[in-house]
């Protein structure tokens, strides 16, 4: 095992680098005069102020002591503080409230000798409450000084730019740094940015504020909702003509109507749902039509999902919903029968371990070779052999070095803008079987590909696949997962059983556990390929 890298202690200062470098390539166009005056301005700070700035945006908040900032490679941090505060960077000692102050920056015991008037027995909380937003003025108390982080949001902006995302981080640099997440080498954008305005970059920051706002607060309060709700109508356009911030607005939008359905406000869950062509939209608003008994509205929602489905799962609960809006007009509508299945029964002890390594333990005691792999084998199996289209030199599809995936990898044309590499692909497992695939895993082994979980992808699971998984068999459950990528990388069988030089996928349930709706969609694709596959039930 090759020893862990040890990072130089300035390591943060040249990553930080690497977003205004990014930014100044790619977006000095959209950048406000404050945010391109902040970069300049830093470009000519000293090393140590530079490190001392990079540590602070690494911290939460905008407010810190001095007396709880202490780094070896900045001894004269006193010299660093006051070179920020000349140049604008921090305010020392600044306009702070004192319930700010003491929210942010005091201990309990603090908090009571700053204000010995407040009741010594309430717990903290209760104690900032119970100040004003008064100006703080007796700073020659304390003993620190207190620093507010001037431009804190500047951060966000350099970081969403960089990664085109807003959950990416600083932490992304030094787990690459480190080696535990190590990316592809490809080729990066040539022509298309990922934001061409700069009302792209705030519209993305603003949902990504009120996403945050909306999974901290309190979601059974509809008052919670409606403000949430009155933010996002005032903050944005009703539609975003960027692709990849519509789709969060949609969802945003999805997970606001749902809370109003819950609270049975169904006119204006509806009126919002319409607001949002994402799934589960037109689903919930037929479920709300139903309950409401408006036969005409459910039936003007289903039918629209059946002529339009957004993809598969979609058409699968619009077939569900016809089904029940002809039973409400009287008709008799069959039960469409599931595919019946070879089964194992089973009584194991499960007091030691999950039902499907219990189940795994028992098929090894039988003389298979058995393997726990769910949703990894398979996808495991097509991320090799696809490997170089997955990152082929696709425009738009990277715009940093620190992507595990194309970004249009889950968009509808991801394999029509594929298509010759696709069918190249095809034809070279036809011809070589999983030689390819076998070269792929000794070379690529550890580096971040959205359909390869190399923990779970044994070199021993991968070599029985190799020698038992018929290659035909394999390309066409390869076509299936192509048809939807989103849908069909989940719902596959927990175990994989090889024998006599024969396999068999089994789906492990136990006590109380029923078979799911993605998990029937495979086991249909089974049935209809021939395809070895059994249902193990365990204690039922």
């Amino acid at each position: 095992m090759h020893p862990a890298p040890q990072l130089a202690a300035d390591y943060y200062l040249d990553n930080f680098k690497k977003l205004t470098e990014h930014a100044l390539t790619w977006y000095a166009d959209i950048l406000t005069p404050n945010e391109l005056s902040w970069i300049e301005r830093f470009s000519v700070l000293p090393k140590q102020s530079q490190c001392l700035l990079v540590r602070l945006y690494s911290r939460r908040g905008s407010w810190f002591r001095s007396d709880k900032l202490e780094y070896t490679e900045i001894p004269q941090l006193k010299d660093a503080l006051t070179q920020l505060q000349q140049q604008n960077f921090i305010e020392l000692n600044g306009l702070i409230s004192e319930q700010d102050l003491a929210a942010s920056l005091l201990t309990k015991p603090e908090v009571l000798e700053c204000f010995p008037q407040l009741d010594r027995k309430a717990p903290k909380h209760q104690l900032v409450a119970s100040l004003t937003d008064t100006p703080f003025t007796r700073f020659e108390s304390l003993n620190f000084d207190c620093i507010e982080l001037l431009n804190s949001e500047l951060i966000s902006v350099l970081l969403t730019l960089f990664f085109a995302n807003t959950h990416q981080d600083l932490s992304q640099f030094v787990l690459d740094d480190l080696g535990l997440h190590q990316f592809e080498q490809y080729p990066l954008s040539k022509e298309r940015r990922f934001f061409t305005s700069r009302d792209e970059i705030d519209q993305l920051l603003t949902l990504s504020q009120l996403s945050k706002a909306y999974w901290l607060c309190n979601q059974k309060d509809k008052a919670n909702i409606d403000a949430l709700l009155e933010a996002l109508s005032q903050v944005l356009p009703a539609v975003s003509e960027h692709s990849y911030i519509a789709r969060k607005q949609f969802k945003l939008i999805n997970d606001l109507a749902r809370d109003l359905e819950r609270f049975n406000d169904f006119p204006l869950a509806i009126e919002w749902f319409e607001k949002s062509p994402l799934p589960p939209s037109r689903e919930r608003q037929a479920r709300i039509y139903d309950k409401l008994n408006d036969n005409d509205g459910f039936s003007r929602i289903v039918h629209n999902m059946l002529a339009s489905p957004e993809n598969e799962s979609e058409l699968e609960v619009a077939i569900k919903l016809e089904q029940r809006l002809l039973r409400k007009q009287g008709q008799k509508v069959p039960r469409a029968k599931k595919p019946k299945t070879k089964e194992h029964h089973l009584l194991l002890d499960l007091t030691q371990q999950r039902v499907e390594l219990a189940a795994m333990e028992h098929f090894i005691k039988a003389g298979y070779q058995a393997f726990y792999g769910e949703n990894v084998l398979l996808n495991g199996l097509f991320g090799l052999a696809f490997w170089d289209v997955v990152f082929a030199d696709v425009e738009g599809a990277f715009i940093n070095a620190y992507q595990h995936r194309p970004l249009d990898l889950y968009h509808s044309d991801f394999s029509q803008k594929r298509k010759v590499m696709f069918e190249k692909a095809f034809k070279r497992l036809t011809q070589n079987g999983f030689e390819h695939m076998m070269q792929t895993y000794r070379d690529k082994f550890g580096l971040a590909n959205p359909f390869v979980h190399w923990n779970g992808l044994s070199q021993e699971l991968l070599d029985q696949a190799c020698k038992h998984i018929p290659i035909d068999t394999l390309l066409a459950l390869f076509k299936i997962m192509m048809s939807d990528l989103k849908l069909y990388r989940n719902g596959m069988p927990d175990l994989i059983v090889f024998k006599d030089g024969g396999f068999e996928w089994i789906e492990v349930k136990g006590p109380g556990d029923k078979l799911q709706d993605n998990q029937w969609r495979w086991i249909k694709q089974f049935k209809r390929l021939g395809i070895p596959f059994s249902v193990c039930w365990v204690n039922q």
